[in-house]
């Protein structure tokens, strides 16, 4: 009898639960960078080029700034004109000078940005690349580990060899510190 009871308790339990029930809250992505240009690890990028990235939302215009959005190389910043195409949410830095000849560059897409729906990016996002070579287009030694590179050079993050670092992440097991790799 009480095995009866307890089946049958269950039966209306079952019938009272709904199958399926609303979501009690909605996922959303974070802004992402969809496209960069030049692409990250891209090689024999014209000296003139114009750096971009297009986002997955409308960019807000407080969030966009020289702080937010910037190129970088051994030297530090370059200095350059930002501008924001709201039609196909992309940022566009033009550097004020030609970019050097054969120099690894990094762009930084900085998590203070923030989209009008999706919210700030979730961290600073970086494509680097390195320009053409003043005699043309010969990319360096092609690495993946330290070892592969000759002397001094180090394996930056777009695996080839070079002789200045531009972030951390170009240095193994180290930090980049005025263009120079210093172990931890």
């Amino acid at each position: 009898m009480q095995t009866h009871l307890f089946s049958r308790a269950m039966f209306v339990l079952l019938l009272a639960t709904p199958a399926c029930a609303d979501p009690t809250s909605i996922v959303v992505e974070p802004l992402r960078v969809i496209n960069w240009s030049p692409a990250g690890g891209a090689f024999c990028v014209d000296v003139r080029a114009t750096v971009s990235a297009t986002f997955s939302d409308d960019i807000t215009a407080d969030s966009l700034s020289a702080d937010s959005f910037y190129l970088t190389a051994a030297a530090g910043k370059v200095a350059g004109a930002l501008e924001y195409d709201k039609a196909t949410f992309t940022v566009r830095l033009t550097p004020d000078q030609p970019l050097d000849f054969d120099m690894l560059y990094t762009v930084v897409a900085g998590s203070g940005l923030r989209g009008v729906d999706d919210g700030r990016l979730a961290v600073d996002l970086e494509a680097s690349f390195m320009t053409i070579a003043r005699n043309g287009c010969t990319p360096g030694v092609e690495c993946t580990r330290p070892s592969d590179c000759p002397g001094s050079q180090i394996c930056a993050n777009v695996g080839v060899c070079v002789d200045e670092c531009v972030t951390d992440k170009d240095c193994y097991r180290g930090t980049c510190q005025a263009a120079a790799c210093v172990p931890n």
